[in-house]
């Protein structure tokens, strides 16, 4: 184990990390693994969209009267823009690692962090702690951030089982998305239902996703978020009547340029009638599972 990450977690898990750890008691079940203080703030109460470059690409504060509370963890925002931003597709914004330092996270550690350093990579928010035994995010882009990534990601699934993303929330097939269909053929310029490939993947968030092209895989990576399909893959009007119907990746509709799959012709038709109406009250509905 690195020696830097030995001090930085021992300093931080006695001192500046202890509210966030605080939030282990058996009485929260299920939120041990977000880093959260006794109020189950996340982000030390700082705007989540707001690092994203729709929301300005800075750490700004939220405001105590703009919170939203999401899979147990209070956010802050620091307007009502992206307040809404985040109602509308949370897990785009939620931190990666639960919030935890990356750098730590890849060395198998858990610790605090300074909401104000942090990295946007492959579409997610990374944290760092930095302080006067380190700036982790300096060390982060040192080294082979891709590798650092892989390694953080597979600490954090082994030891927290699906704890970045409810996976039963998701319409998949053994961990995998759209039946194995590529996410950025369904929203190109021809616009088509295309096979993957199960040697061209990559894994986002505990789902693996497929592609037919190289290209393909290495757009998705640059901002997974906005290329998911849209409410779980379910069928987004059986949703709106309180069902969870997987979606088939032939029938689709791309409605504002998001991903929407359908269980059914009827379905497609029904959503087409009113698709934002539709879109929007299948957003609330799936929010609600």
């Amino acid at each position: 184990m690195r020696l830097i990450t030995l001090l930085v977690a021992a300093f931080c898990t006695f001192t500046l990390s202890a509210p966030a750890l605080a939030q282990s008691s058996k009485d929260r079940p299920g939120l041990q693994k977000l880093n959260l203080d006794k109020r189950s703030l996340a982000i030390d109460g700082y705007d989540p969209v707001a690092y994203f470059p729709e929301g300005g690409g800075k750490a700004l504060e939220g405001k105590t009267s703009l919170s939203v509370t999401h899979r147990g963890a209070v956010y802050r925002f620091a307007n009502t823009t992206n307040r809404d931003r985040f109602l509308a597709g949370p897990e785009r914004f939620e931190p990666a690692f639960g919030g935890w330092c990356a750098w730590a996270m890849a060395d198998d550690d858990r610790v605090g962090i300074d909401p104000e350093s942090f990295l946007i990579q492959d579409g997610e928010l990374l944290l760092f702690y930095d302080g006067w035994l380190a700036d982790t995010r300096k060390k982060w882009r040192k080294g082979d951030v891709a590798k650092l990534k892989t390694e953080a990601g597979s600490y954090w699934r082994k030891h927290f089982v699906h704890a970045d993303r409810d996976l039963t929330r998701r319409s998949l097939t053994d961990g995998l998305a759209l039946s194995g269909y590529d996410p950025i053929a369904y929203l190109g310029e021809t616009g088509m239902a295309q096979l993957g490939s199960d040697k061209i993947s990559y894994e986002y968030r505990g789902v693996t996703y497929r592609f037919a092209t190289t290209e393909n895989r290495d757009t998705f990576r640059k901002d997974p978020a906005r290329y998911e399909p849209r409410v779980g893959g379910w069928d987004p009007m059986a949703l709106i009547e309180g069902a969870q119907v997987a979606g088939t990746p032939e029938r689709f509709v791309v409605h504002d340029a998001k991903l929407y799959l359908f269980a059914s012709d009827e379905a497609r038709a029904a959503f087409l009638e009113a698709a934002q109406t539709s879109a929007d009250r299948a957003g609330a509905a799936f929010r609600k599972l």
